[in-house]
């Protein structure tokens, strides 16, 4: 939204828009191309002029051109590359992961069934004990 510059209001749509290039200042490099929006003023009528957007643009030589072309074909081509590798290397990872977590259970697994088994033992030499303390409190009364 562009302010009047005499009342201070704000508009908010250009009455036109004309596209200007812009030499370069000594020292800079490139050239800028500004649009430039007409307002015409709802309060007052003053007409005046705001930059709406700015593009600046670089001149290249096509040598040069060229050649950062062929980079960004080049780079374009790696990135592919590690894309791929980066895929394969993440399913590799989630095959891993997923062997690591299975045989981790099986680990589980076995040293459950041995503390098991040790129960179960223990268990039946307990069962085996308050026999011979039945037997022995029978005979003592």
């Amino acid at each position: 939204m562009a302010n009047c510059p005499k009342c201070g209001n704000k508009e908010a749509a250009p009455t036109k828009i004309y596209t200007v290039i812009v030499e370069p200042a000594k020292g800079e490099r490139g050239m800028t191309e500004r649009r430039v929006g007409m307002y015409t003023c709802s309060k007052c009528g003053t007409k005046f002029p705001t930059v709406v957007s700015r593009q600046h643009y670089l001149i290249v030589a096509a040598e040069q051109l060229n050649t950062m072309e062929e980079e960004l074909k080049t780079v374009k081509k790696d990135n592919e590359d590690l894309k791929s590798k980066v895929q394969t290397i993440s399913k590799e990872h989630d095959e891993l992961q997923s062997s690591f977590d299975k045989s981790r259970k099986e680990g589980e697994i076995k040293e459950l069934e041995s503390k098991f088994k040790e129960l179960e033992s223990y268990v039946k030499y307990l069962r085996k004990e308050k026999g011979e303390l039945e037997q022995k409190a029978s005979k003592l009364r």
